[in-house]
């Protein structure tokens, strides 16, 4: 079974005792470990050969001393059963093995957002407009649905995620974006479970939040962020501390990502800096008004993207070791798959067309200053072996004479 990168703190993957057991679950690799608690793969067995792959989340020993920290941890739980989401991971069970707490949830095989988005700034290609349609749509349609979540009574819970970043964002194997860790989301139905802190990365936390106003339009500047990094493949808002961060996020001007990437055009700027608005009055009022303007721009594009074409994109970026280390990037590879991209938003009369480019002849590739030295021709070899007879001659003879002569039949030669 293919590694998730799901949780990662580290690239480097850190084996655990194999067939370690905890509860109904047998643990295999360990796939991330944060401060609260570890994720490891592991797997649940049962009757007739019956198993589920699942990631495992379990609280660290000392953290499990602390009442309030147990207290968090099962409304992480809480709040989680209430989602069923293609693009949200699911949490399955909520369990207690002597004195550990753990989280069963769904395994999802894939890269982070935040792991694609390295490995294409390491090999300097930018991620196709189409792709990043794609999956910021993905992402409207899970907070849309997170938002808008209710209890098994109806009662709306208010739910707001807090962390939507990159490292939060998987593309699954099959080629479906996932919105990840909702350990600290909050939901007025549930109760809070550690009231007036922030949380969240500060880099894509909305300003307001910061003055303790919350409400899931923050979440929407949070998917303006991420958007902005997707087009221009730069963080917006990354500074050297945390101060110089809340300073970026209430100040710095922000630019449209077509001033970086050209390609992109003036709609999708809109759609972006309407996500980054400081006001949240401004900003777009839900995740499905943003989501609705996102296809409007796929459709003026022509260039809806196909399961089958994000899971090549995603290969084609990661090649087979799931974006980890060191980089093996087929470069030529994801340049076709967006010309590929690029060609189906062409008008159809216009796709077709020969392309000027292909008609040129082959040139010398030749650097600044520098003048391309002419081939021998193929089709002539004695003239090679002739020249080689005389630069022999040369060599022995060295005389002034010969040297002018030589040059002119070099240039004879070649000609």
């Amino acid at each position: 079974m293919p590694r998730s990168p799901m949780l990662q703190q580290s690239l480097s993957m850190v084996t655990t005792a194999s067939g370690e057991m905890l509860g109904p679950y047998t643990l295999y690799e360990r796939l991330g470990r944060g401060g609260m608690a570890t994720v490891d793969r592991a797997e649940m067995r049962g009757l007739a050969g019956f198993r589920k792959p699942v990631a495992l989340k379990r609280l660290h020993p000392h953290v499990a001393e602390d009442p309030a920290m147990v207290q968090s941890f099962v409304h992480e739980a809480r709040l989680a059963s209430h989602l069923y989401h293609p693009n949200i991971a699911q949490t399955y069970d909520l369990g207690q093995d002597g004195d550990s707490y753990f989280i069963a949830m769904e395994y999802v095989p894939g890269p982070t957002l935040a792991q694609l988005l390295r490995r294409s700034t390491a090999a300097g290609v930018s991620i196709p407009i189409p792709i990043a349609l794609a999956i910021l749509s993905q992402l409207c349609d899970a907070l849309d649905y997170a938002h808008n979540a209710c209890d098994d009574h109806g009662t709306p819970l208010g739910i707001i995620h807090r962390d939507v970043s990159p490292p939060n964002i998987i593309i699954s194997s099959t080629g479906v974006v996932k919105l990840i860790d909702f350990g600290i989301a909050e939901a007025a139905g549930l109760g809070k479970a550690e009231d007036g802190l922030i949380k969240g990365k500060l880099s894509y936390m909305a300003p307001e939040y910061l003055e303790g106003q919350l409400d899931p339009r923050a979440d929407l500047f949070g998917l303006g962020v991420v958007a902005h990094e997707l087009l221009t493949g730069r963080p917006l808002f990354r500074a050297q501390s945390d101060f110089d961060t809340m300073a970026l996020l209430r100040e710095l001007p922000i630019e449209p990502p077509s001033r970086w990437n050209p390609d992109v055009p003036a709609d999708l700027d809109d759609i972006v800096l309407t996500a980054l608005q400081r006001t949240p009055e401004l900003r777009w009022q839900s995740a499905a008004a943003m989501r609705t303007a996102i296809s409007n721009v796929t459709k003026s594009l022509g260039a809806p993207v196909t399961t089958r074409q994000l899971i090549e994109w995603v290969e084609r970026v990661c090649g087979d070791d799931a974006c980890g280390e060191p980089l093996r990037l087929a470069r030529g590879s994801h340049i076709n798959l967006a010309r590929e991209l690029e060609a189906a938003s062409e008008p159809a009369s216009e796709r077709h067309a020969p392309s000027a480019r292909a008609e040129e002849p082959t040139r010398p590739i030749t650097r600044p200053g520098i003048k391309a030295v002419p081939r021998l021709s193929a089709s002539s070899p004695w003239r090679a072996w002739l020249l080689l007879l005389f630069m022999f001659a040369l060599a022995v003879a060295g005389r002034e004479q010969l040297m002018a002569t030589g040059r002119q039949l070099y240039a004879w030669c070649a000609g």
